[in-house]
């Protein structure tokens, strides 16, 4: 509470007891976002985020093929 420079009385400046804290306008300027900027994170979470099936099925798939590559290099060795 702070007295008024003019009149002398005390003046109240915090919120009410009442209010709950999500009600509660701290003042500042709302966010909003527009479309682009939405799809801009949807795009950069669609690519930071692969499922663990993906890279396993990818290993498995390197796999065969060094397996393929390996069988190459000896038969063209036995020649």
């Amino acid at each position: 509470m702070f007295p008024c420079p003019h009149c002398g009385n005390k003046i109240d400046v915090s919120p009410p007891a009442t209010v709950a804290w999500w009600q509660y306008d701290a003042g500042r300027a709302p966010v909003s976002l527009g479309c682009g900027t939405l799809i801009l994170i949807a795009i950069i979470v669609a690519i930071f985020s692969n499922g663990s099936n993906d890279d396993s099925a990818a290993i498995r798939g390197l796999q065969k093929d060094i397996q393929a590559l390996e069988l190459k290099i000896d038969r063209l060795e036995l020649e």
